[in-house]
């Protein structure tokens, strides 16, 4: 039955079920993505910066190289 329900849907309104398969895909990459970039690379995951040294370093503070 939601199977009759899905081809209408796509049959009817086909830019609107383009969109909601779109949004299923981005919303799944982020989950996805990651696990598969650290499994195939073979160094350990780069550490994002502290938060205390990017507003630092926004601000302007802090040393210079």
């Amino acid at each position: 039955m939601a199977s009759q329900a899905i081809r209408t849907m796509i049959a009817l309104d086909p830019v609107i079920s383009a969109s909601c398969i779109l949004s299923v895909i981005g919303l799944s990459l982020p989950v996805v993505v990651p696990p598969i970039r650290n499994a195939m690379s073979g160094s350990e995951p780069v550490k994002p910066p502290k938060l205390s040294e990017v507003v630092e370093g926004m601000r302007g503070s802090g040393s210079r190289s």
